[in-house]
């Protein structure tokens, strides 16, 4: 038979004690008998007694739960970020409610609302999209943490990439191979803000370094997140389970035939998922990758990068400083500090995915 749910008059009861007084033991209260805290201490033990969460929450006017809004969970840059903010909250005191908008306004538009409506007391939002300023006033008065977004003109801080110094060196590394012609993949910058800041930051260094008209900068891969991946992941039936990443593919090979015809013999793939993509279209025609064929690079660092053959050369970010950054700020900014905005710097990392062209 399930044992009831003990209560905080039982703990009372069994104390011989009032109930403000077991509430004042639970909130950490000084003015408490040192004999009587002990008794209802050990009431609570011999019961199981668990605080009510939403009563503590009415109490103390916090929830300590906090909303984490991601716009692809499948990415392994998104992924690794999201686990590390979750987890680095939850040491501070804080459970996340997660949810991810595959770039999608609506959705995130959704979210924000059903996480206020939750009493969160703040918000960690990834790679996100404000066309109107009425959808960023639905933040306002939440304490919040912007990462991977690019607004002119807000209050609320935001912790972004610094990619220019690791763009110039993977440009750099391509030029000291002998490469005179590079295509580049910008991915779905319309569902990814992060995206248009790579493919502005590459057209600025490519210009430095390599001049006019040696970048042939591609067609967007414009597949939607959702589309890529919803049916990789949740296959409606056993045929059409891969529909998603398959149709990715057939996209990505269309424009590398297209950079190959312009004379490009080194590819940049700005979204990692192209990148694998761009990977298996190479094979399929039976071209090598890197020294002899086509050098690939990610700007999305790939966490089977290094497990790829050959090991994929990409443009990374450190992850983990960035997640305990995010979560750094916005305890910050729930204790009503202003902070300032701040960035992350990226590096290239040179792996055998580049050779002599």
């Amino acid at each position: 038979m399930e044992r009831n749910r003990a209560r905080i008059q039982d703990v009372a009861r069994l104390a011989h004690t009032s109930v403000s007084t077991v509430s004042r033991v639970l909130g950490g209260g000084k003015n408490v008998d040192p004999a009587t805290r002990e008794k209802v201490e050990e009431a609570i033990g011999e019961l199981g007694y668990i605080p009510s969460a939403s009563a503590r929450a009415m109490r103390l006017e916090r929830t300590h739960l906090a909303g984490l809004l991601v716009p692809d969970m499948t990415s392994g840059y998104h992924a690794l970020l999201s686990q590390t903010i979750k987890d680095d909250l939850f040491k501070r005191g804080y459970l996340t409610m997660i949810g991810t908008t595959f770039g999608d306004p609506a959705i995130q538009r959704s979210y924000i609302s059903s996480f206020i409506s939750q009493r969160v007391d703040g918000l960690v939002i990834l790679s996100s999209f404000f066309h109107d300023p009425l959808e960023l006033s639905s933040v306002k008065g939440v304490p919040a943490v912007f990462l991977d977004t690019f607004l002119e003109k807000s209050k609320i801080p935001t912790i972004n990439q610094d990619v220019c110094q690791a763009v110039s060196d993977a440009l750099k590394d391509l030029r000291f191979y002998r490469h005179e012609k590079v295509g580049y993949m910008p991915g779905p910058v319309g569902k990814l803000p992060l995206l248009g800041e790579y493919k502005e930051a590459l057209e600025k260094k490519a210009l430095e370094i390599f001049g006019k008209g040696a970048v042939e900068i591609s067609a967007q891969t414009e597949i939607s997140i959702m589309s890529s991946y919803a049916n990789f992941l949740a296959p409606s039936s056993p045929s059409d389970g891969s529909l998603g990443f398959k149709r990715r593919c057939e996209k990505v090979g269309s424009i590398l035939e297209a950079l190959l015809s312009e004379g490009a013999r080194a590819v940049i793939a700005g979204y990692g998922p192209d990148a694998l993509a761009l990977y298996l279209c190479l094979r399929a025609r039976g071209i090598p990758i890197g020294k002899g064929g086509v050098s690939v690079i990610s700007f999305d660092h790939v966490s089977m990068g290094d497990f790829l053959s050959p090991p994929l050369s990409s443009i990374e970010v450190p992850v983990g400083q960035m997640g305990l950054m995010a979560s750094e700020s916005l305890q910050r900014v729930m204790e009503g500090e202003i902070i300032e905005n701040r960035k992350v710097g990226a590096s290239y990392v040179h792996r055998q995915s580049v050779g002599l062209a």
